[in-house]
């Protein structure tokens, strides 16, 4: 609970993809998480933190109101009680999607399924990244919620930490941000923040909202409806959730073209029988 308060771009198709074609699903409601299936406290959760409800829809793009308001960002994670849900010692939480995840060839970077904590990046006297203070967490989906599959290498409450807005210049800046990321698309999982500052961290996330990134189909799995996160006992630490999203699948460049080309049409016409 210590963390409780504290960049490559595919093509230039996948920039357009970000903030046309596929902008719009960032607000759509079937990319969130739908149900809460079960939900275990387990040790060690502080009074209040123990509503899985809040994991439900989209993660938290501004924190603290009413006390220490602060934007989200790679340096200030989500921490208040209806923002975040903790999952003690032992504990676990079951959500569902009542549409399937599927393991789309055109989600970037294979990534299918993000998972929003409320890790965050340590910051040097320089302003620069440093280590990223993540709580586990251990992520296990299901299509059917009876075989589970663990997946390996991947802390619910890890990298990549939550950012809600691209046009911020203060991690802890007071007011919200006016350009909004997307928390339906994956950080590329070969970005390295550590050392870098939050405009150069803001740039490798390349409008992504940040999350820790699942590929199903690394685990022979086509779809999936269930997620669940677990802590085991002794793990000596207390994972938050903010939040579940599929990822939105990027068009083939064929279709971008295909699609700029019928609203080239449609402005013709219009300009046409003016």
């Amino acid at each position: 609970m210590e963390n409780l308060r504290r960049v490559v771009a595919a093509s230039g198709v996948w920039g357009a993809a970000i903030g046309g074609v596929a902008g719009f699903s960032a607000t759509a409601s079937a990319q969130w998480a739908d149900r809460v299936v079960e939900y275990v406290e387990g040790a060690g959760v502080p009074p209040g933190y123990n509503n899985p409800a809040v994991a439900l829809g989209e993660p938290t793009r501004f924190t603290g109101e009413g006390m220490f308001p602060s934007v989200v960002s790679p340096f200030s994670g989500a921490w208040l009680d209806d923002e975040v849900v903790t999952i003690g010692e032992g504990g676990r939480l079951v959500v569902a999607f009542d549409e399937p995840i599927r393991n789309n060839p055109l989600n970037p970077f294979g990534i299918d399924l993000l998972v929003f904590g409320n890790s965050f990046y340590t910051l040097d006297s320089g302003g620069l990244a440093g280590p990223p203070l993540t709580e586990g967490g251990i992520i296990e989906v299901s299509p059917d919620g009876d075989r589970w599959t663990r997946i390996d290498g991947v802390e619910a409450d890890g990298v990549f930490p939550s950012l809600g807005y691209r046009d911020i210049t203060d991690p802890f800046q007071s007011e919200p941000g006016r350009v909004l990321t997307d928390f339906t698309v994956p950080v590329d999982p070969s970005f390295d923040a550590v050392g870098l500052s939050l405009s150069e961290i803001i740039a490798g996330y390349n409008g992504s909202g940040g999350g820790a990134g699942v590929d199903i189909g690394a685990y022979g799995l086509d779809e999936t409806r269930f997620v669940r996160i677990s802590n085991p006992l002794g793990s000596g630490v207390t994972p938050e959730i903010d939040g579940f999203s599929r990822v939105t699948a990027v068009p083939a460049p064929a279709t971008v073209a295909l699609l700029g080309a019928g609203t080239f049409l449609a402005r013709r016409r219009r300009a046409t029988f003016r």
